[in-house]
């Protein structure tokens, strides 16, 4: 009888301390996983459209919300700098767009701006936003931009840190993955690369073009690897 009420006892103990080490487990997993969810951007998608007359604005923006703070801070700068708006409006994308919109229609300008701007690709270094605005009166002008965020303290990773060879060489490549844009010039010397960011599969180079600020040249990131910084834990490792 007291054999049997040891190995009951025994048997109780068992399960509890089998109970307590799976709970264990689970809080490490599940703090490792909230972490990890920690390390990627949130975004929220925020529309503004206005017109009155000959003047219009359109705009779309994938905005960050969620995710390190310096990377809020950096994406958040730059979205600005291109809505061409002064302020902070970390965690307040409405509030950015929506003085964008009234900054523009308020500007004396006569013409239509549509602009988007979207998340484009993000790893555990680095996030990119994409940016594409039009303005349109009697021509058409174009601008585009790609950034990269370093994800280790939010600043925009610059040509650079992208390339290693010299700008010769990158206008050299550019002119070779320039597909179908139109450039005001036939001499790739001539080209003037301003900044850089990563896609899937891409190097997006922003440099002017025909009637375009910006411009994108799409390199494709296997052909042009002997050109590039790179790093056996993805496209950018600070």
């Amino acid at each position: 009888m007291q054999d049997r009420i040891n190995k009951e006892v025994l048997f109780e103990g068992f399960l509890s301390s089998f109970w307590k080490c799976c709970l264990v487990v689970m809080l490490l997993c599940s703090f490792g996983l909230r972490v990890a969810a920690q390390d990627f951007i949130n975004t929220r998608e925020y529309k503004v459209k206005k017109s009155a007359g000959k003047v219009a604005f359109d705009a779309t923006v994938e905005f960050p919300i969620e995710g390190p703070r310096c990377v809020l801070e950096g994406v958040t700068a730059w979205l600005a700098e291109t809505l061409e708006v002064e302020g902070d409006f970390t965690g307040n994308g409405q509030r950015l767009l929506q003085c964008a919109c009234d900054s523009f229609m308020n500007s004396g300008q006569k013409w239509k701006r549509t602009v988007v701007v979207e998340r484009s690709y993000e790893d555990a270094h680095c996030t990119t936003f994409q940016s594409w605005i039009k303005d349109v009166d009697s021509e058409t002008w174009k601008t585009a931009d790609c950034a990269s965020f370093s994800k280790k303290d939010g600043h925009r990773i610059q040509l650079n840190e992208i390339f290693k060879c010299s700008e010769e060489e990158l206008k050299e490549l550019m002119w070779e993955y320039q597909g179908d844009l139109e450039l005001d010039t036939d001499n790739p010397a001539d080209l003037y690369p301003l900044n850089a960011g990563f896609i899937d599969g891409w190097i997006v180079v922003i440099a002017p073009a025909h009637h375009q600020m910006g411009a994108e040249f799409r390199l494709r990131y296997l052909e042009v690897l002997s050109a590039l910084r790179t790093s056996e834990e993805g496209y950018y490792a600070p």
